[in-house]
């Protein structure tokens, strides 16, 4: 089920990315061929709080966000997902994970540059 909306590029490239680790990381530790009911309900989630972030087309990745808008039991959830998933991500689809990777990396420096000018 792939949402398009005007979401900037990035988030939706984020979002789609997140959605896939997440779907990796229920098929490989629940062990079915369709995402549970509880992994259905962090993408919902995820995909509500992604659209709704309060700072727009600045977001940072939502892994070194300073001010997240998950709650705190989802947000650690969500890391521990990701964190799991990053690397089975990358050896399967390295395309889309160097992506991600980079898109991090552009968001830390203009956050930094943007932090230094003012």
């Amino acid at each position: 089920m792939n949402i398009q909306s005007n979401e900037p590029v990035r988030q939706q490239r984020e979002l789609d990315i997140t959605k896939a680790m997440i779907r990796l990381y229920c098929k490989t530790l629940h062990r079915g061929a369709i995402v549970c009911p509880e992994c259905e309900v962090l993408i919902d989630y995820v995909e509500k709080r992604i659209a709704s972030c309060r700072l727009g087309e600045a977001k940072p990745n939502c892994l070194v966000c300073e001010t997240p808008c998950y709650q705190p039991a989802k947000r650690l959830h969500f890391v521990h997902v990701l964190r799991w998933s990053m690397r089975k991500f990358a050896w399967r689809q390295p395309i889309k994970a160097l992506k991600f990777k980079i898109d991090c990396l552009r968001r830390c420096e203009t956050e930094s540059s943007s932090s230094v000018s003012s």
